[in-house]
C-alpha cells in the first residue's frame, strides 16, 4: 500500500516539471536497431548514471569524476558525427510500458535534476537514439516483445567478426547463445570499475585489435566515450552494455534485478563467486587476447 501512495506521489510531483521538459525525439529500439544496421552506425548510449556525471554531481557505483570523464561525456553527448548515433533514454519522451519501480525511477530523476541536465543537450530538435535498445527485459510490464528484440539485436553481429570490449567479470555470451550467429568472437578484459583512469590504454587495445570488426562495449561511461572516439576513427563501435545481463534474466524469467553468477552485476546485490563454469572456461579463456 505503501510503494503504490508513494508512486502516485511521484506522479503528481512530477507532472507539474514534467510538462516544462523537452519531448526529445527519440527513435524506438527497431528504427535505432535498423539505423545502426543500414548505415552502420556506432552508437554512445547515455542514461542517469552519465547524467550524474555530466552534472558532476557524484561518483557512480563503478566510474568515479576523475580524468576529465565530464568533459568527455558532454562532448559526446552533443557530437554531430554522421556515422555515430547518440541515444537517450527513452523515458525522456515516455515512461509508457515501464514497470511502477522504474517509472518513478525515471519521473524522480527528472523532477529532480532535468532542469538542470536539460542545458547540457545543445539540440532540442535532434532526433536521438533509444539507449534502452539493451535494456529490453526486466524494467518493462510486458516482456513479450523482449525476444524479439533479442532477434533484432543478434541481426548487428550476424555474420560479423566481433570485438568485445568489457569488464573483466561483464563475460557477454557466456553460457548462453547472444552471440552464436557471430562469425568470430574475441574480446579485451577491462578494469571492472573506474576504467576510465586507463582510457588512454583501452582505447590503443580497441584500435590495435577492432580494425575490419564490429566492437561491441560494455564498459559503462568508459563505453560511451570509447564509441565516440572509435567511431571518428571510422571504427565500428556500439555502446552495448546490458545486453547480457538482459538476455540472461530474460532466459530466466527473472521479476526483478537478481545476481547472476559468474558475472558482476552492478544494479544487483553483487555475488562474488564469478566463477565460470567448467564447460564454458576454454572457450571463453580462447576469446580473450588481452586483460589489463
Amino acid at each position: 500500500m505503501k510503494k503504490t501512495l508513494y508512486y502516485y506521489y511521484w506522479l503528481i510531483r512530477t507532472w507539474t516539471m514534467r510538462r516544462n521538459f523537452p519531448k526529445y525525439k527519440i527513435l524506438t529500439s527497431e528504427a535505432t536497431i535498423n539505423a545502426i544496421i543500414e548505415n552502420k552506425m556506432s552508437v554512445s548510449r547515455f542514461g542517469d548514471g552519465e547524467f550524474r556525471l555530466i552534472m558532476k554531481e557524484r561518483d557512480i557505483v563503478f566510474q568515479n569524476l576523475k580524468n576529465g570523464i565530464s568533459e568527455r561525456l558532454l562532448e559526446v553527448l552533443n557530437s554531430s558525427l554522421q556515422n555515430h548515433l547518440v541515444a537517450l533514454p527513452l523515458s525522456f519522451k515516455t515512461t509508457k510500458g515501464l514497470k511502477q519501480d522504474s517509472k518513478v525511477h525515471w519521473l524522480h530523476f527528472i523532477n529532480c535534476y532535468g532542469a538542470k541536465f536539460s542545458p547540457f543537450i545543445y539540440d532540442k530538435s535532434k532526433t536521438y537514439g533509444n539507449a534502452f535498445i539493451s535494456r529490453f527485459y526486466i524494467d518493462y510490464k510486458d516482456h513479450s516483445k523482449a525476444e524479439t528484440t533479442v532477434l533484432n539485436l543478434k541481426k548487428i553481429w550476424n555474420r560479423k567478426d566481433v570485438l568485445i570490449v568489457e569488464g573483466v567479470f561483464s563475460r557477454l555470451g557466456v553460457g548462453n547463445n547472444l552471440f552464436d550467429n557471430a562469425t568470430t568472437l574475441k574480446r579485451i578484459l577491462c578494469p571492472a570499475e573506474h576504467a576510465f583512469d586507463r582510457y588512454d590504454e583501452i582505447l590503443s587495445l580497441a584500435k590495435q585489435h577492432g580494425e575490419n570488426k564490429l566492437i561491441l562495449i560494455a564498459l559503462g561511461p568508459t563505453a560511451t566515450v570509447l564509441a565516440h572516439d572509435l567511431a571518428q576513427l571510422n571504427y565500428w563501435a556500439i555502446d552495448i552494455g546490458h545486453v547480457d545481463v538482459e538476455y540472461m534474466w530474460m532466459l530466466q524469467k527473472a521479476t526483478k534485478k537478481v545476481p547472476i553468477k559468474g558475472r558482476y552485476v552492478s544494479e544487483a546485490k553483487s555475488i562474488k563467486d564469478y566463477d565460470i563454469l567448467e564447460e564454458f572456461k576454454k572457450t571463453y579463456e580462447e576469446s580473450i587476447l588481452h586483460k589489463m
